[in-house]
């Protein structure tokens, strides 16, 4: 038993975030399915307290909900709530951006359109990149989607961009994936990082897509067990 405890360690099959690259920029994005059922869940994740920026959609925070309710240690905390049809109800989306380091004035900035959700942050540590939490719900269509990404695309006037986030697109199927293809591929030049599985129904939903060089960024997945989605994780080296 001592020699089991000593010398025998089972290895991770996926590699936590805080025994990677302490100089890298760590960047996360997860449908929460309700940041108000799971707060207490993220808080106490180790993997969400080592990142640089979490952004979480689905919070379905209200404006009767105070900051404080959920608050991270450490962290600053914006919120691009969503709007509800009866103002005692929670609605079904919103965002919410927690940032770990000093943010450029004026950021992050709420830049909804066509019922897409969209936050922009820029931070003093990457001042050549935006980042870009992006909420597409299912009742968006790709159309509507590609029409305010567009928007956003021809106003950044960084360097470099990071999109990251659940669009609501399955990129494992060719005829849903070709709009977002064309407008951020085709037309842009960026690449799309997401390869694997990020629902529990075997779809690929969230994307991440930058026009950051090959060597800057890298992109890292890590599972979940209080929603079915997985978080999508940039890192960039700064």
């Amino acid at each position: 038993m001592q020699q089991l405890r000593a010398d025998r360690h089972t290895k991770l099959s996926n590699t936590p975030i805080y025994e990677l690259d302490p100089n890298t920029f760590k960047i996360c994005f997860l449908n929460s399915r309700s940041l108000h059922k799971h707060i207490g869940d993220i808080r106490s994740n180790l993997n969400y307290s080592n990142m640089d920026i979490n952004i979480f959609s689905e919070t379905r925070l209200y404006h009767l909900d105070s900051n404080a309710s959920y608050a991270m240690s450490g962290y600053t905390i914006f919120r691009n709530d969503s709007e509800s049809a009866i103002l005692t109800a929670r609605p079904f989306g919103g965002t919410a951006v927690y940032i770990k380091i000093p943010f450029k004035p004026g950021y992050p900035l709420a830049k909804n359109t066509n019922g897409v959700e969209i936050t922009i942050i820029k931070v003093v540590a990457i001042p050549h990149v935006n980042i870009i939490g992006v909420y597409g719900s299912p009742k968006v269509s790709v159309r509507q989607m590609c029409l305010a990404l567009t928007q956003i695309l021809n106003s950044c006037c960084s360097d470099f961009n990071v999109f990251l986030g659940d669009f609501n697109v399955n990129y494992l199927i060719q005829k849903e994936k070709v709009p977002l293809n064309n407008l951020f591929i085709r037309e842009n030049n960026y690449r799309q990082l997401v390869s694997s599985y990020t629902t529990d129904n075997r779809t690929t939903i969230d994307h991440i897509y930058t026009n950051l060089p090959e060597s800057q960024v890298t992109v890292h997945i890590l599972e979940t067990y209080f929603t079915d989605h997985q978080a999508i994780c940039a890192l960039i080296k700064t």
